[in-house]
């Protein structure tokens, strides 16, 4: 079957409704899908998918793909991919799809694609999977798989109460922005005694607000608004998945979640001494000055959630954190990156401190930091563009700190004592993943001037689309 190759991705599936991804595209994947399950071993497999308008479709024509080629299948509905991360234990299923395209536009849907506990497929993987669907590489079995409809989420609020408990009743605003966590993350919090203001937790997958995307500047903004007007202790905004977290304090102050790592590493070695945590590139540099504060070991790897599973496998870090807002609790819970358990441990932590969000975020070295910037760049342009820059810096900045190995991955990384940058091409969509930030305001505008300058001598790149590209004004 012929498909559209890009949408093969690092680490998921992302593709646009009725252009890339059809009912007819989405079966045949399901055949395919299922039938590398079959050659892992694997005959079983959970279903779970977000609010998307296509995505219950998407589901059972996903299942009836698989039972075709003779994968049983456990369809638990529509949950957040915690839910379905968790439900792989629970059910004792290794594979599985979680029907989303995360943060994307509404117009686009996608998959992960699970072959292990709290594993997925990745670049490799991903490859294969594509090179079998090009080839219409499927077996029909001689006795289909079978179908079951299950409902996990009360034994998974259950299960979440039982790990975690806190005293205080804090008083929370949700803004999912219409998508999937309006649906549940109201009740879960009740549950544990906490008074929550619903702004937005309608279900809506036209996502009227725009893209959901905890990380842009006007849904944070809009959260903040939404906190000082509801005098409550903490704000929260998802992504349609509900893998990743928008975090506003008491005070209406955006926390990026670089600096959110650093919070919860303190926490984590509170508990776990001199354990090592688990950064990607994008993040501040007081991410990596405070783990060594608090006597934790700093390791730096690329972006992606998967990426950073896998390598947790040799690394054995306590706790892994993004900038995107994906964090891992290692030693606590599972590898995998689940919204709710972090939102529900941040909580934990902030009870048992007795401490406002704003004074534990005070103690953490400050830098004048920008945004996650997102600016357009064509899918077969934007690697190659990528050499350039790590090429031109080299240049530019001989004395400085050019980290474009394995670690940056997709990327480039530029440091000095006072500052830092990122340029990186992302595995989700044809956009780049700007993040620059310093000490002072001179040596920061100085930066941004220069990363303008930079992007816009590029021709490869689109200043027409993006997110927080107002930052780099």
């Amino acid at each position: 079957m012929k498909i559209n190759p890009y949408i093969f991705r690092g680490y998921d599936l992302r593709g646009e409704v009725d252009k890339d991804l059809t009912p007819e595209i989405v079966e045949h994947l399901g055949k395919v899908f299922g039938t590398m399950l079959k050659r892992y071993g694997i005959k079983n497999a959970v279903i779970c998918r977000d609010s998307r308008r296509t995505s219950p479709e998407y589901s059972q024509v996903l299942i009836k793909g698989l039972n075709f080629v003779g994968v049983n299948t456990i369809n638990i509905g529509m949950e957040l991919i915690g839910t379905f991360y968790w439900a792989q234990y629970h059910l004792n299923c290794k594979g599985g799809i979680y029907v989303s395209a995360s943060h994307n536009p509404a117009q686009y849907n996608g998959f992960k694609f699970a072959i292990d506990f709290s594993e997925t497929l990745v670049t490799e993987g991903m490859q294969t999977l594509r090179e079998m669907a090009e080839k219409d590489d499927f077996e029909k079995a001689e006795i289909p798989g079978k179908n079951e409809e299950k409902n996990v989420r009360e034994e998974y609020f259950n299960n979440l109460k039982k790990r975690i408990q806190f005293e205080k009743k804090f008083k929370i605003v949700i803004d999912p922005s219409n998508s999937t966590a309006g649906a549940i993350v109201p009740d879960l919090l009740r549950k544990f005694g906490c008074e929550v203001v619903e702004k937005n937790c309608e279900l809506d997958s036209s996502f009227p607000f725009g893209t959901t995307d905890p990380t842009e500047s006007k849904v944070v903004a809009r959260l903040s608004k939404e906190v000082l007007e509801e005098k409550a202790d903490i704000g929260f905004s998802f992504d349609a998945d509900g893998d990743r977290l928008g975090i506003v304090d008491e005070k209406g102050d955006i926390i990026w979640n670089d600096i959110l790592v650093a919070v919860f590493a303190i926490a984590v070695l509170e508990k776990y001494p001199r354990a090592t945590i688990m950064y990607n590139i994008l993040c501040s540099k007081a991410v990596e000055e405070t783990i060594i504060k608090y006597g934790g070991k700093p390791f730096m790897w690329r972006v992606g959630h998967s990426f950073v599973k896998k390598k947790n496998q040799e690394v054995k870090a306590a706790f892994i954190g993004e900038l995107s807002g994906h964090f891992f609790f290692s030693a606590d819970f599972y590898n995998h990156d689940d919204g709710i358990y972090s939102m529900l441990s941040l909580l934990n932590y902030l009870s048992k401190t007795d401490k406002p969000l704003s004074k534990i975020v005070s103690s953490i070295p400050q830098y004048i930091s920008s945004p996650e910037i997102k600016i357009g760049c064509p899918d077969e342009l934007k690697v190659g563009l990528m050499e350039k820059v790590g090429v031109k810096l080299r240049q530019d900045f001989p004395s400085a700190k050019i980290i474009d190995d394995e670690r940056a991955g997709d990327g480039v990384r530029f440091e000095t004592d006072n500052s830092m940058f990122v340029i990186r091409y992302s595995q989700n969509g044809p956009y780049l993943t700007v993040k620059f930030e310093a000490k002072i305001q001179e040596e920061y505008n100085k930066l941004k001037i220069y990363i303008r300058e930079l992007l816009h001598f590029h021709k490869e790149v689109d200043w027409s689309f993006g997110v927080n590209i107002e930052s780099l004004d």
